[in-house]
């Protein structure tokens, strides 16, 4: 039912801006009897009907089923049993609001844990989990044969030391532990005891800069432009200490107030579902023992 306001007809003349709120009456005349209702009353609906509205949304990844060694979340825009959401019309507008998350624990994981040879003999795969450069370093010469590897506090470079047998790296496209251990080597890398090879830059063991938030449903003009073409919504930033990293942290970001007029909004579109992808430092985060909290807000145009 519509609520409704009647001019006051007391007053010694009609003020078309005045309301008067004791005359609030609910639209429930028995129209079967012929009760119309009055000329001049205001229908409440229209006094505060706007033509854009905002509507908040909250998912987790306890909200949908994991997909483990994937970094994709599915979430159904469909009404649930609860009745908590429904398919969303005429969306014209999405930005991230919040983001509740784990911080990744692991520098070494099965993205970056091998170390690949031309012969697969010479192979090593490190443990995955957190390692100092010290202790990854002692890792490595634990299980390699054919080489050793050091590390300079003065350069801050790794070295590969070779023995009496040659050993020949595949290409970094192979070898992504090397690349991160500072190595910039084009092709294949041979390596023998009488030319040992120091790094070209120093290693970076970081667990993670920053984390893409990638929404496929999202037209790309309303996301952050990048070299991949990703639909990335927002970029955030991951600042916790060496120490935190290790006791694995909740992580909070809330974005900064919003200045709506620098909302990027596209035509209306439909929603009945979001595909959810995260990239942490531009490679797919797996999502295996992560939980995370997000906050989006949508803006619907009411046509």
């Amino acid at each position: 039912m519509n609520n409704v306001f009647l001019i006051d007809e007391n007053t010694g003349s009609r003020d078309e801006n005045h309301i008067n709120e004791n005359d609030i009456i609910y639209r429930q005349n028995n129209l079967s009897e012929g009760n119309n209702n009055r000329v001049g009353i205001y229908d409440i609906h229209k006094l505060i009907h706007k033509q854009i509205t905002k509507e908040n949304i909250i998912f987790s990844t306890e909200d949908t089923e994991k997909i483990y060694n994937s970094n994709k979340l599915h979430y159904s825009l469909s009404l649930n049993e609860l009745g908590g959401l429904n398919y969303k019309k005429n969306v014209i507008g999405f930005r991230l609001i919040e983001c509740i998350f784990t911080s990744p624990v692991f520098n070494i994981t099965d993205n970056n844990n091998s170390i690949i040879t031309t012969e697969s003999s010479n192979d090593i795969t490190i443990p995955n989990g957190y390692y100092t450069i010290d202790s990854l370093i002692t890792k490595i010469n634990a299980l390699a044969s054919t080489y050793s590897a050091s590390y300079s506090f003065s350069t801050c470079k790794v070295t590969l030391n070779g023995s009496g047998t040659v050993t020949t790296f595949k290409s970094l496209d192979n070898n992504p532990l090397l690349n991160d251990l500072g190595f910039r080597y084009n092709g294949e890398k041979i390596l023998t005891s009488s030319s040992p090879y120091e790094a070209e830059t120093h290693p970076s063991l970081n667990t993670g800069t920053y984390m893409d938030i990638v929404i496929d449903e999202i037209p790309y003009g309303a996301c952050k432009r990048n070299p991949n073409g990703l639909n990335i919504i927002h970029r955030i930033p991951i600042t916790n200490s060496t120490t935190e990293q290790i006791l694995g942290p909740v992580i909070h970001y809330k974005v900064d107030k919003f200045i709506d007029d620098n909302l990027y909004l596209f035509p209306p579109m439909n929603l009945s579902h979001l595909t959810i992808h995260l990239y942490l430092d531009n490679k797919k985060y797996m999502l295996e023992n992560t939980t995370m909290s997000f906050e989006f807000e949508l803006t619907i145009i009411n046509k």
